[in-house]
């Protein structure tokens, strides 16, 4: 697989995270936790948002942008920490595929995607760190739901 080929599966990859976050919005939604509904269409919309900008940088780059069928997993759950659990197991596969591709952009003749790659290198850190900390923040809450609830508010307030 080409290196182009290898970033425009990316694209397809962070629209199929965006997918697999509406699963677990959809989970948290029918356990009527508004505030967690609220976290993930946020990460929804910001999935969306790095798929177009794959998709634009490939077309500035006179690269063809081809779409496949996504998996959005099974949408099944055991838990709140369950589902932030998996939501941060898949941030860290979506940073490895960011630093691979990172690593193979280092050997093409122009730098504008390795430049590109670098402030999704940044964002991971920030989107494993966010949810290293609800998860640490389930398990010491521990299924209490006044601890929930609290979480559930807070999360609530995420910003757009």
């Amino acid at each position: 697989m080409t290196f182009f080929e290898k970033f425009n599966e990316q694209m397809n990859f962070e629209l199929e995270s965006a997918f697999i976050y509406r699963t677990m919005a959809a989970y948290v939604a029918e356990q009527d936790m508004d505030g967690f509904e609220h976290f993930f269409n946020l990460q929804v919309q910001e999935e969306v948002m790095h798929s177009d900008d794959f998709k634009n940088t490939l077309q500035r780059l006179g690269q063809p942008v081809k779409y496949r069928p996504l998996d959005p997993g099974n949408g099944e759950f055991e838990g709140f920490l369950d589902v932030f659990k998996k939501a941060l197991e898949h941030e860290k596969l979506v940073s490895s595929k960011i630093k691979e591709l990172y690593e193979e952009s280092l050997n093409q003749p122009e730098r504008y995607a390795t430049v590109f790659l670098q402030k999704y290198l940044d964002e991971q850190v920030e989107e494993e760190e966010t949810f290293t900390k609800i998860v640490t923040q389930l398990e010491r809450i521990n299924g209490n739901w006044t601890g929930l609830y609290q979480l559930n508010a807070l999360l609530g307030r995420r910003a757009e």
